[in-house]
């Protein structure tokens, strides 16, 4: 896994909190000092948000302290309804006795990759990752119980899948026959330039035999000169892929303009446009709808549960809302 996926599997960890419910909070009296909030009678801790707050910096990283120093106290707010949801997450999978469907074996091995790649990837040897775990003041049974906790997201997706059949995936292939086309694709290669005299002594070099990449790498305002396949669809300037694909595989396009500048164009492969049946899209149609659907049954599990906060800054207990609602 690169240091790219490691890092998303922090972002994953606030999965439920980009889902953009809206939570019923208020406050409560009578609370133990050093509570952050109440979820159903079940107190979360501020020492949670900092144990949670210590996890973020050991996946981000040797200098994530500095890097989140400005953003901290928002961070921890967007940790507190993190573990809020988590904590919902939790009870309805104690109310379902799903735990006894936890796979230890698949827990485990799932920490201990993630630890791997960490090491590889982030540390570059275990006595670093060792010493960052120290440095943080991090146990590492926190952070296979971290591991599990995270696993109960996943547990009760699975769980809730079931409820999506296959003639629910026909039904929104039929509201959806857009999924039966898959697009016209060609793959690309571009060179951006900053004004068409240079763009045209480029296209001279290739024109010769320059190699395209080698030209682009050295010339182009844009270092990624292989875009791959893209569709007739796709999010780019509709100049651009106009040009694109009235090419033929080998061709080199003359200069095009665009608002960033003058491109020359080559595709080495053109596909046209394709009719699927239902058995070609079927999994993603699966995998749309049960999203769909936990993401509808998900919102109204954290809408129906008694949520209060409480502002730690002061003696008094604050009715706080999710940062998704207007303050």
């Amino acid at each position: 896994m690169s240091v790219k996926r490691v890092r998303q599997f922090t972002v994953y960890l606030f999965t439920f909190i980009i889902l953009g419910t809206i939570l019923a909070a208020g406050c409560g009296n009578d609370v133990p000092k050093g509570v952050a909030a109440k979820v159903n009678g079940e107190y979360i801790e501020k020492k949670d948000v900092e144990n949670f707050l210590k996890m973020v910096y050991l996946f981000s990283g040797p200098d994530a302290e500095e890097a989140y120093a400005e953003e901290e106290a928002a961070l921890e707010e967007r940790i507190l309804w993190f573990l809020i949801e988590n904590k919902v997450v939790q009870q309805e999978v104690e109310r379902l006795d799903l735990i006894a469907d936890i796979d230890e074996n698949k827990v485990s091995s799932g920490y201990e990759q993630v630890k791997k790649e960490l090491i590889e990837n982030i540390y570059g040897s275990e006595e670093e990752y060792s010493l960052r775990l120290n440095e943080l003041k991090i146990d590492e049974e926190d952070l296979r119980d971290f591991h599990l906790k995270a696993y109960y997201t996943e547990l009760l997706y699975e769980y809730k899948s079931k409820e999506i059949s296959e003639e629910d995936a026909r039904a929104f292939v039929e509201e959806n026959p857009l999924l039966l086309k898959k697009p016209a694709q060609v793959h690309v290669y571009h060179i951006l330039l900053e004004d068409e005299e240079k763009a045209q002594e480029v296209r001279q070099l290739l024109v010769e035999g320059a190699d395209f990449v080698e030209t682009g790498e050295e010339h182009s305002l844009d270092s990624h000169v292989e875009l791959g396949l893209i569709g007739a669809g796709d999010p780019f300037d509709p100049t651009f892929l106009e040009a694109a694909f009235d090419l033929d595989p080998g061709e080199i396009s003359q200069p095009v303009e665009t608002t960033f500048g003058y491109h020359l164009i080559k595709i080495t492969e053109k596909k046209e446009e394709e009719e699927l049946t239902f058995e070609d899209v079927r999994d993603k149609a699966l995998d749309v709808k049960r999203q769909e659907h936990f993401h509808q049954y998900f919102q109204k599990l954290v809408e129906g549960a008694d949520i209060d906060t409480f502002d730690q800054k002061s003696s008094e207990e604050q009715m706080h809302k999710t940062p998704f609602q207007d303050k």
